[in-house]
């Protein structure tokens, strides 16, 4: 029996234990870790639309209209909605951010029929009312039909268009 408890054989028993114990604290389970959604941005239900309303010869003359969002809504395709039926102009194609800038794309037919001072209103309405609703961005640009065009009609879109 002397031999059982030993202090070699005692030490032992401790250290397989104690390297038992370790083990089992290192492979304890955690359980699955779910990775943590992105958090969804808040998307405004309302939209306050400052339009900017084509008023010769004093330049224009700014209205704030508040339009409901449903949900999952563009923010920017319900500005020009509402900007093309505010001011019985068609509707441009599409709005697209970039950066600082929106980049807004005109059917043929946008400026169609309008005489220069009227041409000039329109783009500069569309513009300037995209700017006071967005301000988060600092300028807008042109393409007509998908493509970049040095001018539309008479107006000269090589630069975009900031407000004053």
């Amino acid at each position: 029996m002397r031999a059982f408890l030993s202090f070699w054989n005692l030490f032992g028993l401790i250290l397989f234990l104690l390297g038992l114990w370790l083990y089992g604290a290192s492979q304890a389970p955690e359980g699955p870790k779910a990775l943590p959604l992105p958090a969804e941005e808040a998307r405004p239900t309302a939209l306050a639309l400052v339009l900017h309303r084509p008023d010769p010869p004093q330049g224009f003359r700014k209205e704030t209209l508040t339009q409901e969002l449903p949900p999952g809504a563009d923010p920017h395709q319900a500005a020009l909605k509402a900007w093309s039926e505010a001011l019985s102009a068609p509707s441009p194609k599409a709005i697209f951010p970039v950066g600082k800038t929106l980049v807004v794309d005109l059917p043929k037919d946008f400026l169609k029929g309008l005489s220069v001072g009227e041409e000039a209103y329109r783009v500069y309405s569309l513009a300037y009312t995209l700017l006071a609703t967005f301000p988060q961005y600092e300028a807008v640009r042109f393409l007509a039909e998908g493509e970049p065009v040095p001018g539309l009609a008479h107006l000269d879109l090589r630069e975009p268009i900031r407000l004053p």
